[in-house]
């Protein structure tokens, strides 16, 4: 096996990082930085030594995982956190206070993050909550711990929340202050192969994991989902960027970027949640006459939630009987059949979506992973980069499919797959 192929093997086995062949320079890269002087095979040979082999690996874990972050990152993701409700939550599960976990924390700026948002939902009193900021970089852990950030980290910090949470550094620096401090925690714990709630932990109220599962292998994302919905008390929320979300197709984990506790936005709908995807009797079903376009797109998706493909293929049918060019349409097809195992389908329906809308650019994401999961890393990568040339936030032709998708996260998951910062 080529040296580097079991280099990326084995960051997926330790991280459950999927390192697609479009970012084999940025791994390149990693392993000198890890291991300077050390080609992929020279890296491989000094791993397999006791003495110094596990501490290369946590080295290079350091290298590929991301570790840049800021206070408020995605502001409007945060907003949907309604910490009374928390509180009614953790009050009926028999706890005084809110249990927080921030999952693949980095450096500790969503965590910090996290509290200052219930010190300020709950001021003038003692906020009732306590954070627990994971990562599975040791570096990252260590940041976090210490607390200081440059300019950059905390620039979306209005004056008064520096002031307040925050202590100015001789070098420019600001160190987070106790107030802070005394509700945040760190350790180190493994999304890919640790237990869920981390072990010693009990069960969570709020869950937030942002722009982590876009770096995971497919099959893995589902899982991981999964185990952080386990982690919550009843009443609990599960927050998850919407990268995130666009990384698994199915209805069922595009609505669980906000768990029933989160409040709607304007327009009446949770954040992430696709129209249509009201509950309801019976989202889904063979297609009936009179249902419309929007309400078959919902029962498509609907339908790949039960993993039924047949059912939603036949949903994609009927909306493009009555329009061939609808990119909405062309669009699901190729998220079912991705989502089924069938890249090359795929390939060919989101093809199709953007024929018929060239600027549709989460067609042209998944289109790139689809090239990925065929083993086309040129293709992918042409993909992707047409994401960044193509990204409008303006646009809101596709808000039927991908409601309250923040742009920036889009561009996070796209970069990811280029291996761009």
């Amino acid at each position: 096996m080529d040296p580097l192929d079991e280099i990326t093997r084995l960051v997926r086995r330790e991280t459950g990082i999927a390192l697609p062949a479009t970012r084999v320079t940025a791994l390149r890269a990693a392993i000198r930085r890890a291991a300077p002087g050390a080609d992929p095979g020279a890296f491989l040979r000094a791993i397999s030594e006791p003495a110094r082999g596990r501490g290369l690996v946590d080295r290079l874990i350091d290298e590929v995982t991301v570790q840049e972050t800021a206070f408020f990152r995605n502001r409007g993701e945060l907003d949907a956190i309604a910490w009374p409700g928390l509180l009614l939550a953790a009050r009926a599960a028999g706890s005084r206070t809110i249990r927080v976990w921030s999952a693949g924390c980095a450096s500790g700026e969503e965590a910090y993050t996290l509290a200052l948002l219930a010190d300020e939902a709950f001021a003038p009193f003692n906020a009732p909550v306590e954070v627990l900021g994971t990562d599975i970089s040791g570096t990252a852990l260590a940041a976090a711990a210490a607390g200081a950030y440059r300019e950059r980290a905390v620039r979306a910090l209005e004056g008064p929340l520096r002031d307040r949470y925050l202590d100015r550094q001789a070098d420019g620096s600001y160190l987070v202050g106790q107030r802070l401090r005394r509700l945040v925690r760190f350790r180190r714990h493994n999304l890919a192969s640790g237990p869920f709630p981390p072990l010693g932990e009990a069960a969570f109220d709020l869950v937030v994991c942002r722009n982590v599962l876009i770096y995971f292998e497919q099959s893995l994302i589902g899982q991981v989902m999964e185990s952080l919905q386990r982690s919550l008390r009843p009443g609990g929320m599960l927050l998850l960027g919407a990268a995130d979300a666009l990384t698994r197709t199915t209805a069922r984990q595009v609505d669980s970027v906000a768990a029933p506790t989160s409040p709607t936005r304007p327009g009446g709908r949770p954040p992430g949640r696709p129209l249509g995807r009201e509950p309801g009797p019976r989202e889904a079903g063979p297609p009936e006459p009179g249902r419309s376009r929007e309400q078959r797109l919902a029962a498509a998706l609907a339908a790949a939630d039960r993993n039924d493909r047949d059912d939603a293929l036949a949903q994609v049918a009927s909306v493009l009987a009555d329009d061939p060019l609808d990119a909405d349409a062309h669009f699901v097809h190729g998220l079912v059949t991705l989502e089924a195992g069938e890249p090359a389908m795929a390939v060919a329906a989101l093809r199709r979506a953007l024929y018929a809308d060239p600027a549709f650019s989460v067609a042209a994401l998944f289109l790139g992973r689809a090239h990925d999961a065929l083993g086309d890393p040129r293709a992918a990568r042409r993909a992707y980069e047409r994401v960044l040339r193509t990204l409008d936030p303006a646009d809101d032709r596709h808000e039927l499919i991908l409601q309250q998708v923040d742009i920036g996260d889009v561009a996070a998951a796209c970069r990811a797959r280029l291996g761009r910062p």
